[in-house]
C-alpha cells in the first residue's frame, strides 16, 4: 500500500533538490529548528507560513499540492478520461453513471462539484433540443473564477463554447493558443486541439469562415503523433469541410468519408457516426 506524502516530506524533498539547508530554506519565514521539525513530521506548519514559503523559494504552490497526493489526482484524471470516453461514444448512460461514481468518491466537496458540472457539461452538449439554462450559467460561472487556464478551466471551457457567441469563442481561443501553443504538455496540446476543432464546428454551423485560417494554420504545424491522431484525424474532416462550404468544392468532401470511415474501423462508431450526421445535416 502506497504511504501518503506528507507536507513535511515533500518539502524536504524540494528542499535537497534544491541543494539549500534548513536556514536557506526556510528564510525569515519560519524558525529554522521549527522547520527542521516540520520536515520530520513532528510540528504542523500553517496555511499562511506554507505559502510564503512555497513563494520565497518559487516553488509552484498548484504544483505543490498536486505532488502532494498524487492518488487524489489520479481519481480526478480517471473520472474525467471516463467521461471524455463516454462523450466521444455518445455514451448518456456512461455519463450518468460517472456522476455516481463521482458522488461516491473520496474527493472534497469543492472538486466533486467541478467534476459533476464537467459532466453535466458534456450531457448537455448530447442533449442540444433540452437545453438547460441554469447548467449552462453555471459552467460560465465557474470558469470565470478559475484565475488561470488549467485542465479544469481547460475542459469546462471546451465544454461550454456552445455557449457562447462565435465572435467570442474565435476571440478567446486564438488568445489562449497563442499563449499556450509552445507548451511540450501533451495535455495542453490535445486542449488546444479540442478548442480548434470546437471553433470550425461553430464556423460551419453558423456558415462564417473569415477568421478560421488561424485554428487550421496551428493545426497544421503541430505534428502529427499517435497521441495526436484522433484530434488531426477531427481537425482535418472539418478543414476539408470548410473548403467545401467556402468554395462549393465537391472534391473535398472525398477527403471526408475515409475520415469518417476511420474512425468506425478503429472502435469509435459513435463518433464516426455522429461526423456522418454533421455532414449529412450541413452538405
Amino acid at each position: 500500500m502506497k504511504v501518503k506524502m506528507t507536507i513535511g516530506d515533500l518539502l524536504k524533498q524540494y528542499r535537497i533538490n534544491q541543494n539549500k539547508t534548513l536556514q536557506e530554506f526556510a528564510g525569515n519565514i519560519i524558525d529554522r529548528s521549527y522547520y527542521g521539525k516540520v520536515e520530520r513530521n513532528v510540528h504542523q506548519i500553517s496555511a499562511e507560513n506554507l505559502i510564503n514559503l512555497l513563494r520565497y523559494n518559487q516553488i509552484d504552490a498548484t504544483e505543490f499540492i498536486e505532488t502532494l497526493d498524487q492518488n487524489y489526482q489520479s481519481q480526478i484524471q480517471i473520472q474525467r478520461k471516463i467521461m471524455e470516453e463516454a462523450y466521444y461514444h455518445v455514451d448518456k448512460d456512461k455519463l450518468k453513471k460517472v456522476k455516481l461514481m463521482i458522488t461516491e468518491s473520496e474527493l472534497s466537496e469543492k472538486d466533486k462539484e467541478i467534476q459533476n458540472l464537467i459532466a453535466d457539461g458534456l450531457l448537455e452538449l448530447l442533449n442540444p433540443d433540452k437545453s438547460d439554462q441554469k447548467i449552462r450559467e453555471e459552467i460560465k460561472k465557474k470558469i470565470f473564477e478559475i484565475p488561470k487556464f488549467n485542465s479544469t478551466k481547460f475542459m469546462l471551457y471546451c465544454n461550454s463554447m456552445r455557449f457562447y457567441s462565435l465572435a467570442n469563442n474565435e476571440a478567446i481561443v486564438r488568445k489562449i493558443i497563442e499563449k499556450y501553443q509552445v507548451r511540450e504538455s501533451m495535455l495542453v496540446k490535445k486542449s488546444l486541439f479540442s478548442l480548434a476543432i470546437n471553433v470550425l464546428v461553430l464556423s460551419i454551423e453558423e456558415n462564417k469562415f473569415e477568421n478560421i485560417d488561424f485554428y487550421i494554420d496551428f493545426a497544421n504545424k503541430v505534428p502529427t503523433n499517435p497521441d495526436l491522431f484522433f484530434y488531426k484525424s477531427a481537425m482535418t474532416f472539418f478543414t476539408y469541410f470548410i473548403q467545401y462550404k467556402k468554395n462549393q468544392d465537391k472534391s473535398a468532401l472525398q477527403y471526408c468519408d475515409p475520415i469518417i470511415k476511420s474512425f468506425c474501423l478503429v472502435g469509435m462508431p459513435e463518433y464516426g457516426g455522429e461526423l456522418q450526421k454533421f455532414k449529412d445535416k450541413y452538405k
